[in-house]
C-alpha cells in the first residue's frame, strides 16, 4: 500500500508513440492532413437518404401532437441500463461500465449516433435495415447488427488506447500490458462522469482493436463536446522527482489546450499522493503540441477528430516502480478521480490550468493497426 502525501507540482510530460492514423474512410495515412480540428458545433452526418426519412417520422410526430392534447412520453418509450463489465489482468477487482440508454421511436432510432450491440461493443450507426441497424464495425468494416441499445447524443467519449492482442501497447516489467490498464481506468472515469449527470461513452469496452479512424469519428458521429484518449508512456526516460505526465493537443484549438491543462494539473496533484514511486519524465513534458516533420499533429487521435480531443499519458508504464503503482486499484481509483474532475471543472468552470510547454515537439509515431492485421469482436 502506497503512502500519500499532498503538495505542489509544477512537472510535466513526454511520450514517443503509437498512433498516426489511417483515413476514416479508406484506412491511409493522415500525415500532412492540415485540416482545422476545432468547431463550434458539430456538422449533421446524416447521409440524405435518412434525413429524408427522418423529416417524414417528423412529421409524423408533429401531426401526432396535433392530435394529442395530453403531455407526456411517446407510445412505445422505454428505458434501460446497460452494464458493461471488464475483468482487467493485473487488477483484482471486476470494473463496471453503465450507460443508460433510451429507446424511444423509429426516430430517435434513427437519429442515434451509435449503438451498444448484444456483445457489448460500441459502434457507430450507418443507417437503417429491414433487418436491423448498419453499423461501422471497430475494424472499419460494416456490418448489419438485428439489436442492441440506440445511443443519443453524450457529451465526452472516453477512448481506452490500444486493444487486442495485436495492439497490446507497452508492456511494464511486471506484464502489465497498457490496453488493459487504459481500460480500466477509462472504464472508473466513465462511471465517475455518469454519476456526476455527465453523459460518456467508451470507444472499446473489452479487449479488442479498434482502428484510430473509427475512434475519432465516433465522437463526432456523437456529437460529443471531447474525447480524451487514455494512455501510459512508454520509453522510459531520465529520473525526476515528480510525475512525467504528458498531455497532447491540437494545434489550432485553444478549448483543447484548455482541457489539456486541467488533466495535466489534476493528475500530477493526483499522482503526488503517491509516496515511494520513482518517477521518471521528459524535459518537455507538460501540456504540449507533438507535430510530425511536415508540421502537422502527430497523433491521429488528436489530428482526426473535429471533436475536442486530447490524447494523455498519465505514466509511464515502462518504468518498473510507476507500473508496480499503475497495477493498484488505488492508482485506478486517483487516475479516474483526477481525470472526472477535469472534466467536469472543463464543462462548469473558466479554469486554464496549467503544465503549458510553448515549443512543439517534433516526432513522428509509429503506425496505426492496419486493416490486415485489426480482427473485429464478436457484435453479438
Amino acid at each position: 500500500m502506497y503512502r500519500h502525501r499532498r503538495e505542489e507540482h509544477d512537472a510535466g510530460p513526454r511520450v514517443p508513440g503509437d498512433e498516426s492514423r489511417e483515413t476514416r474512410e479508406a484506412g491511409g495515412s493522415h500525415e500532412g492532413d492540415s485540416r482545422t480540428v476545432e468547431r463550434a458545433k458539430h456538422p449533421s452526418r446524416v447521409p440524405p437518404s435518412r434525413r429524408l426519412r427522418i423529416l417524414s417520422i417528423l412529421s409524423l410526430l408533429s401531426m401526432t401532437v396535433a392530435c394529442v392534447d395530453t403531455a407526456g412520453d411517446l407510445p412505445g418509450t422505454t428505458s434501460s441500463t446497460t452494464t458493461l463489465s471488464t475483468t482487467t489482468p493485473g487488477f483484482e477487482a471486476t470494473t463496471s461500465s453503465t450507460a443508460t440508454t433510451t429507446t424511444t421511436s423509429p426516430f430517435d432510432e434513427l437519429a442515434a449516433g451509435a449503438l451498444i450491440t448484444p456483445g457489448g461493443v460500441v459502434v457507430a450507426i450507418l443507417d437503417r435495415a429491414n433487418n436491423g441497424f448498419i453499423v461501422r464495425t471497430p475494424c472499419d468494416n460494416t456490418a448489419t447488427v438485428e439489436n442492441g441499445e440506440p445511443v443519443g447524443p453524450v457529451r465526452v467519449v472516453l477512448d481506452p488506447g490500444h486493444g487486442g492482442s495485436a495492439d497490446t501497447g507497452a508492456v511494464g516489467a511486471n506484464g502489465l500490458r497498457e490496453a488493459d490498464v487504459n481500460l480500466t481506468v477509462a472504464l472508473a472515469t466513465e462511471r465517475l462522469l455518469i454519476e456526476r449527470g455527465i453523459s460518456a461513452i467508451l470507444t472499446r469496452t473489452a479487449d479488442y482493436p479498434v482502428r484510430i479512424g473509427v475512434r475519432a469519428q465516433l465522437a463526432d458521429d456523437l456529437g460529443a463536446e471531447i474525447i480524451v484518449s487514455v494512455h501510459h508512456n512508454a520509453p522510459t526516460p531520465g529520473p525526476s522527482p515528480t510525475p512525467g505526465t504528458e498531455i497532447f493537443i491540437q494545434s489550432d484549438s485553444e478549448r483543447s489546450r484548455r482541457l489539456g491543462g486541467l488533466i495535466w494539473e489534476h493528475v500530477v496533484d493526483g499522482l503526488g499522493e503517491f509516496e515511494d514511486v520513482e518517477w521518471t519524465a521528459a524535459p518537455d513534458r507538460g501540456v504540449l503540441r507533438v507535430l510530425n516533420p511536415e508540421g502537422v499533429d502527430a497523433y491521429g487521435m488528436v489530428r482526426l477528430p473535429e471533436t475536442v480531443a486530447v490524447l494523455a499519458e498519465l505514466a509511464y508504464i515502462s518504468n518498473s516502480s510507476e507500473a508496480e503503482m499503475l497495477a493498484t486499484d488505488e492508482y485506478v481509483d486517483i487516475a479516474a478521480t483526477s481525470l472526472a474532475d477535469a472534466i467536469e471543472t472543463y464543462f462548469e468552470e473558466t479554469d486554464l490550468g496549467s503544465g503549458y510547454v510553448l515549443e512543439p515537439r517534433v516526432f513522428r509515431p509509429q503506425r496505426g493497426i492496419s486493416e490486415d492485421a485489426c480482427e473485429d469482436p464478436e457484435l453479438g
